[in-house]
């Protein structure tokens, strides 16, 4: 189906539909249990009793124990949030058809997308939202929405990261400490739905109580500290993961995302300014979390040193 800007005026969707859809499919659901089709169908089946939960694939039969629809325009009813699992060249033809169906939010799995742009581009002249492409997924305990590869332990801490491996590793840590993950949000491509955006979102998060943040580049700064430091003011500190530390490292970021790392005293000052915390790895950002979520934080020059020694002290 062709796809229609919105009238004049409509402003577009809000991220309602990556909180708590009222539906969801999963596009290139699959019985394999080596393929992120079938994790990302099974997280999805997980939270039926709040939701309608699609699968969708060419194959047909059953997935899990639940039907499968060949195509989205097979379902009896417009998905509000679609999962797009399928190789990058059949994924425009995909996006057309939901955008031409009417859905709003999508999650773009897919990596390697061939023209991200023009994909941009066919989503926001539809009015709709996308998470992705080259995003690990996404979870939020709140409302029982796994739509991500692994399993997730209900906590008070939300990631959200550049980097899905990197956000995976924090959330597996951040478990065998024991604190729990609140919400999971893989940024992949950032086409539309931006870092900027998704820490916004989570200043009323409710379960939400620390944030883990991973950053490649600093796209939009300025809102990225403006929402870091409306986190913390509403109670929720924000410890950061940065890449770029060095030249390797910031090569390492530009071969991964293209991103243009900020040299760390502009970050540095930045976290001071917005009251974040910058750590150097995955398990310190954990640790950090751990204590925040844990102690009370303290207020004004009220942190005494006692030392037997006059180094130590120091």
């Amino acid at each position: 189906m062709p796809i229609t800007s919105p009238p004049a005026g409509t402003r577009r969707t809000g991220l309602a539909a990556f909180r708590d859809p009222a539906s969801v499919a999963v596009v290139g659901a699959s019985a394999n249990p080596s393929k992120w089709g079938y994790w990302l169908a099974r997280g999805a089946l997980a939270g039926r009793d709040r939701r309608t939960v699609h699968l969708v694939t060419r194959g047909g039969g059953e997935i899990l124990g639940a039907p499968t629809a060949a195509s989205l325009g097979d379902l009896p009813e417009v998905p509000e949030l679609v999962a797009l699992c399928v190789p990058a060249a059949h994924l425009d033809a995909v996006v057309d058809e939901a955008l031409g169906l009417g859905v709003r939010g999508l999650l773009g799995i897919t990596a390697a997308v061939h023209d991200e742009r023009r994909l941009a581009a066919k989503v926001a002249a539809a009015g709709a939202r996308m998470i992705g492409p080259s995003s690990l997924g996404l979870f939020d305990a709140a409302t029982s929405l796994h739509i991500a590869w692994g399993d997730f332990t209900a906590g008070g801490l939300a990631v959200v990261s550049q980097s899905g491996q990197v956000g995976s590793e924090i959330a597996l840590l951040s478990q065998r400490s024991g604190l729990g993950i609140s919400r999971f949000v893989s940024v992949g491509s950032q086409l539309d739905v931006t870092m900027a955006d998704l820490l916004e979102d989570l200043v009323d998060h409710e379960l939400t109580r620390a944030v883990g943040v991973y950053l490649e580049s600093f796209h939009e700064g300025g809102r990225i500290f403006d929402a870091l430091r409306a986190l913390r003011a509403a109670g929720k500190p924000v410890v950061l993961l940065a890449a770029g530390d060095s030249e390797a490292g910031a090569r390492a970021a530009r071969s991964h995302t293209s991103a243009l790392t900020s040299p760390m005293e502009l970050v540095d000052a930045a976290c001071r300014a917005a009251g974040a915390l910058r750590v150097p790895t995955p398990a310190a950002l954990v640790d950090v979390a751990a204590q925040l979520l844990t102690t009370t934080l303290p207020t004004g020059p009220r942190v005494a040193v006692v030392s037997d020694s006059g180094g130590q002290g120091a």
